[in-house]
């Protein structure tokens, strides 16, 4: 059973608030006092009703714009009351996804024919409601004649953001798999080979455990030092994948900000990968601790992150929108961060700049050795 909605989900403040300028005719048809007020009165409950559908945008969106239209000329021809075709004008230029082409322009056009008539003999003609209202009457049609256009763009703004949301989801889908795939290959190519000669040499001293116990004890002391072998790599292996990059990092950190509906972006993150992995792995921690106080702390909407490279040191700096750092107080999460700066030989500064900067220098390694 499909639970019943008022307005879109996620839309219900922005939805009220339009509704809401629906009270301005209601009230004007007050007290409803005549069969013409009754009327119009009921033909505006039927055109909330038509709005209040076409925001779903389901596939019958057309039909509701249309009854809209309708409703919309209705005010406009016998009461001289244009402002309705705001709604429809702006809600068409939103649902072009969901329209043909030809449909969509047959609407813009037919909606200015509309409008044009409307102001002809509506407030021109028929000035009763409100009053002569001309003045304000031809400037807002003509805002709401073009009103589809910046709508029709923002609503292609909206979906190439979510195509490209689902285009970094694959990425990192990918990402992820080609991680595994690398695992499998170190373990098959370094494992497995070992694995395949202790195997070997375990059954070769079974056979002549009998017949010569002293190359027995030579076999097993290689596969002893094999075995010895074979660990370490596990151990690499496994200290390799616990280490984080930059980039990796940056997803995480990405989604747990959106959570918290803090926008972020970056600026030349690709230097990140002049750094070591341990530098990576290090830094990234550090990021990780300095988003988190951003989430809990800073009550910040906007967070950047931009990287450069000046003489030999990477330079990283975190900028937020927030509260700012004047009354910060040092506990284990910027203390940890500075540990793992210095242990990088690097430097770490934090600044109330209008909200709060952190500024973090690394030297290269290629600087280090120098």
């Amino acid at each position: 059973m499909t639970k019943f909605r008022l307005f879109p989900k996620g839309e219900n403040l922005s939805s009220l608030i339009w509704m809401l300028f629906l009270l301005i005719p209601f009230l004007s048809r007050f007290p409803f006092d005549t069969f013409e007020k009754q009327f119009s009165t009921i033909v505006l409950l039927l055109f909330c009703w038509f709005y209040r559908n076409a925001m779903f945008q389901g596939k019958y969106f057309v039909y509701w714009l249309m009854g809209q239209y309708v409703v919309a000329a209705f005010y406009g021809l016998a009461l001289g009351y244009v402002y309705l075709f705001m709604f429809p004008s702006w809600q068409m230029g939103f649902g072009f996804p969901k329209m043909k082409k030809s449909t969509f322009w047959l609407l813009f056009f037919g909606q200015m024919g509309i409008i044009v008539i409307g102001l002809i003999f509506g407030p021109i003609d028929n000035p009763a409601f409100g009053g002569n209202q001309m003045v304000m009457a031809i400037p807002f049609s003509l805002f709401t004649i073009i009103a589809p256009l910046p709508g029709r763009e923002f609503q292609k703004t909206i979906e190439q953001r979510k195509q490209l949301y689902q285009a970094n989801q694959r990425l990192e889908a990918v990402i992820k798999s080609e991680e595994r795939n690398r695992i499998a290959r170190e373990l098959h190519d370094s494992l497995g080979q070992s694995l395949s000669v202790m195997t070997l040499k375990l059954d070769l001293a079974q056979k002549i455990l009998a017949k010569n116990p002293q190359m027995v004890a030579d076999e097993l002391q290689e596969v002893e030092q094999l075995s010895r072998s074979t660990l370490k790599t596990v151990r690499e292996i496994v200290s390799d994948m616990r280490k984080r990059s930059i980039r990796e990092e940056l997803i995480d950190m990405n989604q747990a900000l959106t959570s918290a509906e803090i926008i972020l972006t970056t600026e030349n993150e690709e230097l990140a990968n002049n750094l070591s992995a341990d530098q990576q792995n290090e830094l990234s921690n550090v990021l990780r601790e300095a988003v988190t106080n951003i989430i809990r702390h800073s009550k910040a909407t906007f967070c950047t992150i931009d990287f450069a490279i000046e003489a030999g040191w990477l330079k990283l700096s975190i900028k937020d929108n927030g509260i700012g750092a004047k009354d910060l107080i040092a506990g284990n999460g910027l203390t940890g961060m500075k540990e793992r700066v210095e242990k990088l030989c690097g430097t770490i500064l934090i600044q109330d700049e209008r909200g709060t900067r952190l500024s973090i220098a690394v030297p290269l390694e290629e600087a280090l050795n120098d």
